[in-house]
């Protein structure tokens, strides 16, 4: 019987690789292309060890994405210096005549730190930050420099009773009953925080109270870069029952040209 074509082809190619391994001219041949592929790896080895990083189509590499807290500062990107529930009142602390002659505390480190749309804004995402928010936005409807609504418009967060709350405050009392009442800002507490929430009492002088003073809950929440005042659905810009504090009940606005 004749022999398998495959086992012949097989034996034929072996033999075929064996004798041109030896013959000179073949093993010449060979002995370069050995060296030129050594060549090769080695420039390969270095272009991937000294070589920039590849980067994307994006530009990962070349471009890092910023950091989270970078992310989520913002605009305003106002620095933290205290984040306490019982923060001490900065040293920067001054009072802001409106037209109307109230005055309200302010702060260049806490807030206001810049003008937004002509609003006094950016303040600190912190506890102290946000009742120095509130007290600003309760009073910029005495400012002189906007109207009731449009201050308004700008400070109440969007919500279901935004416009009902404007309207109302419209109607309110102004400043000249305001000073005939002997109410000024006071002080305040914070009675719940979270980085997206905040929960203040506006502290007042006012004589005719218990205590002389009264106290006024409001609630804020974090938005646009900013503290903005949570009005509940009915209306209503205080969020809570008025209160009659003592003197030691609250931190009071102190360090200022009152």
């Amino acid at each position: 019987m004749a022999p398998s074509n495959r086992n012949t082809n097989r034996r034929g190619f072996g033999a075929a690789l064996k004798r041109g391994w030896n013959s000179k001219p073949a093993g010449i041949a060979a002995i370069v292309v050995i060296v030129l592929v050594i060549i090769v790896v080695l420039i390969s080895t270095l272009l991937g060890v000294f070589a920039p990083a590849n980067t994307d189509d994006q530009g990962t590499a070349s471009k890092p994405a910023p950091t989270s807290s970078a992310a989520a500062d913002g605009p305003c990107n106002v620095k933290v210096a205290d984040a306490s529930s019982t923060p001490k009142v900065p040293s920067d602390l001054t009072w802001k005549t409106g037209a109307a002659g109230l005055t309200w505390p302010v702060s260049k480190s806490v807030g206001p730190t810049k003008t937004v749309d002509g609003f006094d804004a950016c303040f600190a995402r912190s506890p102290l930050g946000a009742a120095l928010a509130a007290q600003t936005a309760t009073y910029s409807q005495y400012d002189g420099k906007h109207s009731v609504s449009s201050a308004l418009g700008f400070y109440i967060a969007d919500s279901a009773g935004k416009q009902k709350s404007i309207e109302t405050s419209e109607k309110q009392p102004g400043a000249a009953d305001t000073r005939a009442a002997g109410i000024n800002p006071a002080g305040f507490t914070v009675d719940a925080f979270t980085k997206d929430r905040a929960e203040v009492t506006l502290v007042y002088s006012y004589p005719s109270s218990s205590t002389g003073y009264i106290g006024m809950p409001t609630s804020l929440v974090w938005t646009d870069d900013d503290w903005k005042i949570s009005v509940l659905d009915n209306g209503e810009l205080f969020t809570g029952n008025l209160t009659n504090p003592s003197e030691n009940d609250f931190i009071p606005w102190t360090g200022a040209d009152q």
